[in-house]
């Protein structure tokens, strides 16, 4: 038996122990994945110290997913082939003239894992460290496991020959058993395109996802200027409840417009400041909402001068904090806007009488916060994912066709 295949009793148990560590923080690792991206409220993981060190902040982002699959359980995954192969002679005793005894090398094939894994970690940790701006220490824990499993593991050199050794042997393996490799990677690579397309492992990241091309614009390109958004006569209306400072009623103006280009609907708009200047039904102004009722007011007015949907669009991306600051990304977006009249308007009893009118309507059919988006009579409170938002649609349209 080559010597290759027989650990020296140190590296065994210091592989062995390695392994089981890591096993242990990717077991942990997918527990925080799991109730950060399948639960809405949860406790706070240990490792959740502060904005920078944040495990269940980086548990949600796209980067802790790899082709659809969390890296937790790629993690996993790669420590329980480390412990197979760490027990390969044995299996091998178990298990004559089978697949496993194209395992010659065990110890080259941990050290080849170890380092190749280790270096994909310092891609992860440069990811943490300057794209998310958080890190997860228990990440940060397997990638030192990794670097010691392959500093054990090495046999000679630096694993050059390790790594030499480990492809010599997996093309001779893929040559021994070459139709039994091809379907591995044929049903691998359709359940790992299953995963990427549907994110089925992380709900949260699916929904970020589908908001990713209308939060990321820094303009609504599907932008109307007139005061009509879809077609006067559509069957079915679709209000939508806004504060021009509220960064999701942005998103879903965004969607709205790209809905409306597509879809036989209406779309309305009825403001609901969260600013207390005009609204008394909340209790306190949020923090970057002081120029709501303002920003409202001129929507309104615009409204006058059958600029609504421009107007709004261009508040809702510029979000000004002062009438001088309305004024000037007004003029900027050259709508068309006659501005003395403008600012007489938005100033006018008339137009706060008719945001006054807004808020209350929107308070008299349960609005609470925004964004809230009424179908055809039945409202949805918060934000909807696009591909919903569309599905409901659809079906207010079937009802109205079936009741007529």
């Amino acid at each position: 038996m080559d010597n290759n295949l027989k650990f020296t009793k140190v590296r065994f148990f210091a592989i062995l122990i390695l392994i089981l560590v890591g096993i242990a923080l990717c077991c942990d690792l997918a527990y925080i994945f799991y109730k950060t991206n399948f639960h809405e409220v949860f406790v706070p993981s240990f490792c959740n110290v502060s904005e920078f060190i944040d495990c269940d902040g980086v548990s949600t982002t796209e980067y802790a997913l790899t082709l659809g699959v969390p890296n937790a359980l790629w993690g996993m995954l790669l420590y329980l082939v480390m412990l197979m192969l760490l027990f390969v002679d044995r299996i091998q005793k178990a298990f004559k003239n089978t697949i496993f005894d194209v395992f010659e090398h065990p110890q080259s094939y941990i050290a080849t894992l170890g380092v190749v894994s280790f270096l994909l970690s310092m891609v992860l940790a440069f990811i943490s460290l300057k794209v998310i701006n958080k890190i997860c220490v228990l990440c940060f824990a397997t990638y030192f496991v990794n670097f010691f499993i392959a500093l054990f593991a090495r046999t000679k050199g630096f694993f050059l020959e390790d790594i030499k050794v480990t492809i010599q042997d997996f093309i001779k393996g893929v040559k021994k058993y070459f139709a039994l490799f091809v379907l591995v990677v044929i049903a691998g690579s359709c359940a790992l395109y299953y995963m990427n397309t549907s994110l089925i492992a992380s709900p949260k990241i699916k929904k970020q996802k589908m908001y990713k091309e209308f939060y990321e614009s820094k303009v609504n390109k599907y932008a109307i200027k007139g005061n009509v958004l879809g077609k006067k006569d559509a069957p079915v209306k679709v209000v939508v409840y806004s504060d021009f400072n509220c960064p999701f009623c942005r998103v879903a103006n965004i969607m709205v417009h790209k809905i409306a280009k597509s879809e036989n609907i209406l779309v309305e708009e009825i403001n609901y400041p969260l600013d207390t200047a005009c609204n008394s039904y909340i209790g306190m102004t949020l923090g970057g909402h002081e120029s709501s009722c303002l920003q409202a007011r001129y929507a309104l007015a615009s409204k006058k001068q059958e600029k609504f949907w421009g107007a709004a669009s261009v508040l809702f991306d510029k979000k000004p904090q002062n009438e001088a600051e309305i004024e000037e990304v007004l003029k900027e977006a050259r709508l068309g806007l006659d501005f003395i009249k403008l600012k007489q308007d938005a100033n006018s009893q008339e137009i706060k009488k008719q945001l006054q009118d807004d808020i209350q309507y929107a308070f008299s059919k349960g609005v609470q916060g925004t964004p809230s988006v009424e179908i055809d009579g039945v409202l949805y409170l918060g934000i909807l994912p696009y591909d919903e938002l569309v599905e409901k649609i659809k079906l207010a349209q079937k009802r109205e066709q079936n009741n007529n």
